[in-house]
């Protein structure tokens, strides 16, 4: 696998708060995405020192590990029917354009130690429809404690 930038990871996790940035590296080898990630703490309860990993925390990974391989693959002309695009326009397009559609068959099957772990992503489909694009993915965190499929969306224009 190679690893994505530092440039590319920052830029796409500058629009995150600092407590919830979790993606610490990634790498990607088309179709996959596979990211290290650390939760320090959970933002969102009164024990801020809560040590869990749930469907809030994993929709976060996801969305960080999916923003920043998508953006590698793109870069590098990988999916059909997008043409390459600045950082700048990806980074519009991330809040603008991107959009989750459906999450499905999620399992949580062991507690995940949010402290260090591992996720995947594997993109299974892409369907190219007039002004849309539609990946289907799955996604597995920490060898398969954490697994499901998450339906995407970009707007073209």
């Amino acid at each position: 696998m190679e690893k994505v930038s530092k440039t590319i990871l920052d830029a796409v996790l500058e629009n995150y708060k600092p407590e919830c940035k979790y993606l610490i590296e990634d790498s990607v080898d088309y179709p996959k995405m596979k990211g290290n990630f650390n939760i320090p703490c959970t933002f969102y309860a009164k024990n801020y020192n809560s040590e869990h990993f749930n469907a809030i925390e994993t929709i976060f990974c996801y969305n960080q590990l999916a923003y920043t391989g998508f953006a590698e693959f793109i870069f590098k002309g990988l999916i059909s029917g997008l043409e390459k695009i600045s950082l700048d326009k990806f980074r519009e397009h991330q809040l603008t354009k991107m959009l989750i559609l459906k999450m499905d068959e999620i399992k949580f099957r062991k507690l995940i130690d949010p402290k260090e772990f591992e996720g995947v992503i594997t993109l299974d489909r892409v369907i190219n429809r007039n002004n849309l694009i539609f990946f289907k993915t799955s996604y597995d965190f920490e060898n398969g404690e954490a697994t499901g499929k998450v339906d995407l969306a970009l707007l073209k224009k």
